[in-house]
């Protein structure tokens, strides 16, 4: 039996655009264990440089350090969003501009496009997985960075 997609009540979409942004919000403050709570320990997906799945929050947060390690987030701006529910799985398209600091402290920002894919469970969602990548090309929104 097919989960028709269903637009997100209220409630829903507020919710899970904040975790996105609560997971933003993590890396700028460089928390890891807000990070890691922030995703399920069987997450899998691919991130940014990922040339296979990754498999597992462990992986993620190797991805994650990494990131950490070489970009100083400044801030975030989530541009644009699509939300499917399915059941207790939701389904979340976004546009978003991450803002930091480079190794010279130099301010850049970048284009990423992603897809997250989030359970219910009794405390709200959570992400499970996502595609997550940087968006090819130089957007005239970023232009002027």
């Amino acid at each position: 039996m097919a989960i028709h997609a269903h637009p997100p009540t209220a409630a829903d979409r507020a919710a899970l655009l904040g975790h996105i942004e609560s997971i933003f919000r993590a890396y700028i403050a460089r928390d890891r264990a807000a990070i890691r709570g922030t995703h399920t320990p069987g997450w899998t997906g691919f991130q940014g440089p990922s040339v296979a799945i990754e498999r597992g929050i462990d992986a993620y947060m190797k991805n994650a350090d990494a990131s950490l390690e070489h970009l100083r987030g400044t801030g975030f701006e989530i541009l644009d969003s699509e939300i499917e529910v399915r059941g207790d799985v939701a389904l979340v398209y976004y546009v978003a501009r991450y803002e930091y600091l480079d190794a010279d402290g130099q301010a850049q920002a970048v284009p990423l496009r992603s897809l997250d894919v989030y359970e219910r469970e009794s405390g709200g969602w959570i992400q499970c997985g996502s595609h997550i990548a940087v968006v090819p090309g130089s957007p005239s929104w970023i232009a002027a960075e």
